[in-house]
């Protein structure tokens, strides 16, 4: 349909197209005039010559002359009528109709009816094809439904929408296709102002909203619209909430619980010293939590990418050294190599915030003396490459495609008891896709595991002078 409709018509120019006789202009005399008026003189034509006959040749003979101009005359107009029957029926035959007399000026008036059909059919041609493009453009889908529900016409949009086809469909109950209870009682109450939002439909994973708009007389229209990310959003932002909930429920609970505990009970020194400091590890975790927040919520709300401004990868690396040395109470053997060649376009503060979580996540989830090995190297492509590889316990396969998700934990008691919120590799999936780069996670269990960020070439920038 599409391909008919959007194909202008490419007519030939008919080379055997006879123009209009002046007798069919405004100012002359009408078309039926002149064909009576042929008609007519060839009557009168054969009458004169039969008369003229009369003296020259027997009465049989003319007679016989009479008949056979009246059979011939009879005979050539069956001949002329169909070849204009053959011109109404095959518009686009190009051979020569070769009409003459009365019906040259009926053939010079079928074919500019012709012509002017063919006009408009090229014009509405177009305009329903730059209709279906500009349709096609829109992200709602449209079906066009008559007073029975029966399908009209539906965008291309809407046919994926609700797995139907505008041809084959055309003149069914839509009911009948969206078998839904829900919307097949909608669509008897016909309240426009309200919509109806289906998630069971044949499209996998997607929630689409219909609403039911007036459209004219005798026709309503359905609107197809695709809500799946509001609805996938508004199910995240639930469960953050309550995983946030959840998160800062647990710290409040412990301080609330030693706090009443110091008021009502008299406690040894000793005893005083181990609540406050459990106190002050909790509030340390409560802290570490909404900061982990604060970031995230500014990179949710940062909607274009990342500055081109020129990170300082040697001060970013020796931050790392200097955090690392702090953090390490386990005694990991950690060691850093560098491409000084070659520095990093972004932004300064989200790249450290990003090499230090996934750092700071092998300091915590390897045991003492495992080797951690922190690099950054250009690979032949000039693609930058952050990577951090230890010799630790790894992780689990089928944990590695929601190791990204926010307050997603492997061990939960080993991420609680170091104080981690379980928002560290959401927040660097969200630095590296501000940097249009990517994350890459490999691990087995036993062996260690490798964390990647792979920063475009775009993003690099050679350094000229090294000091």
């Amino acid at each position: 349909m599409d391909t008919d409709l959007q194909q202008t018509r490419k007519d030939k120019p008919r080379q055997n197209y006879k123009s209009l006789p002046a007798a069919t202009n405004s100012n002359s005399f009408p078309l039926s005039y002149n064909l009576w008026l042929i008609t007519v003189t060839k009557i009168f034509l054969i009458f004169v010559i039969s008369l003229l006959l009369f003296f020259v040749l027997p009465e049989r003979i003319v007679y016989l002359f009479i008949i056979s101009s009246l059979v011939i005359w009879i005979l050539l107009q069956n001949v002329q009528v169909s070849k204009l029957l053959n011109l109404i029926k095959n518009p686009d035959d190009e051979k020569n109709i070769s009409t003459f007399g009365s019906y040259d000026l009926l053939e010079a008036g079928v074919l500019r009816l012709i012509r002017t059909k063919n006009q408009q059919q090229d014009l509405l041609n177009k305009t329903i094809a730059a209709f279906k493009r500009s349709t096609e453009a829109m992200s709602d889908g449209v079906v066009v439904l008559n007073s029975h529900d029966q399908i009209v016409v539906a965008t291309p949009r809407a046919e994926r929408y609700l797995k139907i086809k505008s041809e084959l469909d055309r003149g069914k109950n839509i009911i009948n296709l969206v078998r839904n209870p829900e919307f097949a009682d909608y669509l008897q109450k016909k309240n426009s102002s309200k919509s109806v939002v289906l998630e069971n439909l044949p499209i996998e994973n997607r929630v689409i909203e219909l609403q039911v708009l007036p459209y004219d007389e005798h026709e309503r229209l359905l609107v197809c619209r695709d809500i799946t990310k509001l609805k996938r959003l508004e199910s995240s932002r639930k469960d953050f909430v309550a995983n946030v909930s959840h998160e800062l429920k647990t710290p409040l609970t412990i301080v609330k619980g030693y706090i009443e505990t110091m008021i009502e009970i008299p406690l040894k020194e000793i005893d005083k010293k181990n609540m406050l400091n459990e106190i002050s590890n909790q509030t340390f975790r409560m802290e570490n939590l909404v900061s982990d927040l604060l970031t995230l919520s500014r990179l949710d709300s940062e909607e274009i990418n990342a500055a081109y401004l020129k990170v300082d990868l040697e001060d970013i690396f020796r931050k790392l050294a200097e955090n690392s040395h702090q953090t390490n109470k386990e005694k990991q053997e950690i060691s850093i190599d560098i491409e000084k060649r070659f520095s990093l376009l972004g932004n300064s503060e989200d790249i450290l915030s990003a090499f230090w979580n996934l750092t700071n996540n092998a300091i915590i989830y390897t045991p003492p003396n495992s080797k951690i090995k922190i690099t950054w190297k250009i690979n032949p492509k000039l693609e930058g490459i952050f990577e951090i590889s230890d010799n630790g316990p790894g992780i689990e396969g089928h944990h590695l495609p929601f190791l990204t998700e926010r307050f997603y934990r492997v061990d939960k008691s080993r991420s609680q008891k170091s104080g981690g919120t379980g928002l560290g590799l959401s927040i660097v999936k969200n630095i590296v896709l501000k940097h249009e780069s990517k994350l890459e996670i490999e691990s087995k269990t036993g062996k260690g595991s490798n964390f990647k960020i792979i920063f475009p070439s775009h993003r690099i920038k050679k350094i000229e002078k090294i000091i």
